[in-house]
């Protein structure tokens, strides 16, 4: 039977939860995000399956990568994802995929790497309805005017996710 694995797991920033399904990861969050039913029911049904409490390869390489990142160890992950949403939600997170570590970009500027540039509130959505934290980096989403804007986990948990990617980001260019 299909299904798929899930697993929480405190961290330095708040409790996550990780899945994966077929080998991939496809839900990395914050276990108790307000969105947190909307975004669970979104993969369910995308799958077409149910979360099993039950560890995996995927799942415990994602922990090590996770806490290696925390710790300001990797500036990036390499580990297959599976995104689940609509075909412009898949657009978005793929842009947020291009933001660099330790930079940062407004919805403005994913409307326009999407070519849709007068779809910013559309895009601000999609970025919020992300269910692969820190490897889809949505915290690196800043608002227009510089300002950190909402965030799954918190604006302070975001304002530290930025720090420690700033103080990080002169990591040689070849490091994982």
């Amino acid at each position: 039977m299909n299904q798929i694995n899930i697993q929480y797991y405190k961290t330095k920033i708040g409790e996550m939860i990780s899945g994966s399904f077929d080998g991939k990861l496809c839900l990395l969050d914050y276990r108790y995000r307000r969105m947190r039913a909307t975004v669970d029911n979104r993969i369910k049904k995308g799958l077409e399956t149910d979360f099993v409490e039950k560890n995996d390869d995927v799942l415990s390489k994602a922990r090590v990568q996770l806490d290696e990142y925390l710790n300001g160890d990797r500036i990036s992950f390499d580990i297959p994802v599976l995104m689940v949403g609509t075909d412009f939600q898949k657009s978005v997170w793929n842009a947020l995929v291009k933001i660099p570590y330790g930079e940062t970009a407004s919805y403005l500027d994913i409307a326009k790497l999407i070519n849709k540039e007068k779809a910013v509130r559309a895009v601000a959505a999609a970025n919020g309805a992300n269910s692969i934290s820190l490897i889809i980096p949505c915290h690196r989403i800043i608002g227009s005017n510089g300002e950190l804007v909402g965030y799954g986990g918190g604006v302070p948990v975001k304002k530290r996710l930025l720090k420690l990617e700033q103080n990080n980001s002169g990591l040689n260019a070849g490091y994982q």
